[in-house]
């Protein structure tokens, strides 16, 4: 009695787990297109992650409340969805961070797993509910369940790859492009990192029941897609929070390569030179917290790629450390003014354009070799 009174606590409390995220996938789905910011194509991606999380679980939820061979079958096109969910994160990825890819999308076989999959649920369509009933209990569809989850698992393993390598490459390509650290990209760093955690168990509870029959309940297949949707609700939370990331080109090879080289006349260099000099010891447009190249480039009038050559190649740095040089000189004048005695340290590196504390401490850390504590101790005891 006892046990079947915590079994029913337990069947309750999971309607209402994935009922609250049903509603709260249509809410963001619909909000995130009605809100007028620059990421609408990559937002339109988000809300079509969010409506397959949405159909993925609704379908849970029903199959959890009326368990029979009817919703069976249909439970098998609602897995389609996990077919789907990788192509559409690496798209919503590469549209969100990549100022050229507004309109990216992939090729037609990237779906083509999810095709079979509604193509197998056809096939399943065609027989009898007792036929259907019948070859389930004899074993006849454990192989194609096999495959279906085993492939699953796999393809979303290639897809969380790619979206760590443009990760990867925008985190190398932001120090060149905006003197600040975005916040939404360490998010998007910690959401691909529980993706990975979520498919890492995924793999093992698979491997356990289908090589060694042994269950690891309640991890398993139902509970980590449950808790990956809860993830694509976070980062819809998230969007509407903090719905703008600068976007920066996603170059080739060839277009690395090419910035590589000699580009720039003497004349122009030394006029470059200047004009950073003036703009950045005269102006101080580094106390811009939110400075980009791009805001840069049109206050010198040239072209992004010109301040970037000269950064990289000149002076062998990037904007990002470029930018922070002047901003930590800035503080240590501050700080010979004796401004720490009446502002907190973090006010100050505020007031020199960081955004945020760690920013300040590394750049801080990088430029002097030590901490500002330490650093206004040191100070303290030679005055």
């Amino acid at each position: 009695m006892l046990l079947s009174f915590l079994g029913m606590i337990s069947f309750e409390f999971l309607d209402l787990i994935l009922f609250l995220g049903i509603s709260q996938g249509i809410f963001l789905a619909i909000t995130i297109q009605v809100l007028q910011h620059k990421n609408k194509a990559a937002n339109t991606i988000l809300s079509l992650i969010l409506i397959m999380a949405v159909i993925m679980l609704l379908g849970r939820m029903i199959y959890f409340r009326f368990l029979d061979v009817v919703l069976f079958r249909w439970t098998v096109l609602i897995d389609t969805v996990i077919f789907i969910f990788g192509p559409l994160c690496y798209v919503y990825l590469r549209r969100l961070a990549f100022s050229n890819n507004d309109k990216y999308r992939l090729p037609w076989y990237h779906f083509a797993p999810a095709l079979l999959q509604i193509l197998f649920f056809l096939y399943g369509m065609t027989f009898s509910v007792e036929d259907y009933k019948e070859s389930i209990n004899s074993g006849v569809f454990n192989i194609p369940f096999f495959i279906i989850e085993g492939s699953g698992i796999l393809l979303n393993i290639y897809y969380w790859f790619l979206n760590i390598n443009l990760i990867k490459k925008y985190k190398k390509e932001e120090k060149h492009r905006v003197s600040y650290r975005q916040h939404l990209v360490s998010f998007l760093v910690f959401f691909q990192i529980s993706i990975g955690v979520f498919l890492l168990v995924w793999g093992i509870s698979f491997i356990a029941s289908k090589f060694f029959a042994y269950s690891l309940y309640p991890i398993g297949y139902d509970a980590l897609w449950a808790g990956i949707c809860i993830f694509i609700f976070v980062i819809g939370y998230y969007s509407l929070k903090e719905p703008e990331l600068f976007r920066i080109p996603l170059k080739a090879t060839s277009e690395k390569a090419k910035n590589n080289q000699p580009r720039l006349p003497e004349a122009e260099i030394e006029k470059l030179k200047q004009g950073l000099r003036y703009v950045l010891e005269v102006e101080k447009i580094f106390l811009k917290s939110d400075l980009t190249l791009r805001d840069l480039s049109e206050r010198l009038n040239t072209s992004t790629h010109n301040v970037s050559w000269y950064l990289n190649q000149v002076t062998k740095t990037s904007f990002y450390d470029y930018i922070n040089h002047f901003r930590i000189k800035e503080f240590l004048k501050k700080i010979e003014n004796n401004e720490h005695r009446y502002h907190t340290i973090l006010a100050l590196a505020m007031d020199v354009g960081f955004n945020s504390k760690s920013t300040f401490n590394k750049a801080f850390k990088l430029e002097t070799n030590d901490t500002p504590s330490n650093y206004i101790k040191k100070r303290l005891k030679v005055a």
